[in-house]
C-alpha cells in the first residue's frame, strides 16, 4: 500500500501565480510617467519584447532574470524598478483555485505546503522578496510552512533562515538532496512527498529521480507529457481532486 502524503512542494512562477502582469505593456507606461520619462514608453516595451524573446516566456524572466528588467530594460533606474515591483504585486493574482487547494491542505488535511522556487537575490526578512511579500499580500503566508529557495530556506511562520541550502540547485537536485535529508530528520520519505510545477527540468525530474510523486501543472504553459510525470493538472481544482487521493 502505497505511503500517504505528508510534504507538498509547490513552484512559484507560472504555477502557483497566474503571471499576467508582464504581459501587459500599459505598466511600463504608467511606471514611465510617474518618473518623468515619458520618451522612454516604446524604448522599454520593446526591450521588455526582447526581453521576453530571449527567455522564451515572460514566466522564465520573473523566475530566474528579473535583475534584466532593471539593468536591461529599465537602465538601471531603482525609482522605476520599484514602482514595478509595487504595481506587480498589486496585480498579481493566484491561479484558479490555487487559494482554496492551499486552504484545505493545510486546515483540513494538516499539511502546511512550501514554496520551492528559483530566487537570485540574497534572502531577507519575510515579505522582502517578492515571493513571500505576494504570500502575504494575498493572505496565504500563513498556510504555508517553508520557502525553499538556492539562496536560502526560510521559516515563513517564524522568520527563521537556514543558510545550508545557498548554492544549491532545483535542476541539478542539489537542493531536493539537502531537502530530503531535512525531512528525514522529521520522519519524512521520499515517498512522502509530492511537487506541483509546470518545468520538467526543475520541478518534475530531478524529484522524480528521488521518488517524490510528481504533479504538472499546465495552466499556464503545457510543455508536454513527461515520464516523470505521474499526473496532469490544467487547475488548482484538479490538483486538489488528485491530492485528495494521496493524502
Amino acid at each position: 500500500m502505497a505511503k500517504k502524503i505528508r510534504f507538498v512542494g509547490i513552484d512559484y512562477g507560472q504555477c502557483y501565480m497566474a503571471p499576467a502582469t508582464l504581459r501587459n505593456p500599459r505598466m511600463f507606461g504608467d511606471i514611465a510617467k510617474m518618473v518623468g520619462k515619458q520618451e522612454m514608453i516604446p524604448v522599454w516595451v520593446d526591450r521588455m519584447r526582447r526581453l521576453k524573446e530571449k527567455y522564451k516566456s515572460y514566466s522564465g524572466i520573473k523566475e530566474g532574470h528579473k535583475d534584466e528588467i532593471l539593468s536591461y530594460v529599465l537602465d538601471g533606474d531603482q525609482a522605476a524598478m520599484d514602482i514595478f515591483n509595487d504595481k506587480e504585486q498589486e496585480l498579481l493574482g493566484l491561479a484558479p483555485g490555487a487559494g482554496e487547494f492551499t486552504v484545505w491542505l493545510a486546515e483540513e488535511k494538516g499539511i502546511k505546503p512550501s514554496i520551492i522556487s528559483e530566487l537570485k537575490k540574497t534572502l531577507g526578512p519575510v515579505g522582502s522578496d517578492i515571493i513571500s511579500r505576494f504570500l502575504v499580500n494575498k493572505g496565504m503566508v500563513k498556510h504555508f510552512k517553508y520557502f525553499i529557495t538556492p539562496q536560502g530556506k526560510m521559516d515563513l511562520a517564524t522568520g527563521e533562515q537556514f543558510p545550508e541550502y545557498r548554492g544549491t540547485s532545483k535542476e541539478d537536485g542539489t537542493l531536493y538532496d539537502l531537502l530530503m535529508k531535512d525531512l528525514a530528520a522529521e520522519g519524512i520519505t521520499s515517498e512522502e512527498c509530492c511537487i506541483i510545477g509546470d518545468k520538467w527540468s526543475t520541478d518534475i525530474i530531478p524529484p522524480k529521480q528521488r521518488g517524490w510523486t510528481t504533479i504538472q501543472y499546465t495552466g499556464h504553459i503545457h510543455m508536454g507529457s513527461c515520464a516523470s510525470t505521474d499526473y496532469y493538472a490544467k487547475d488548482w481544482f484538479e490538483v486538489k481532486a488528485i491530492m485528495e487521493t494521496l493524502v
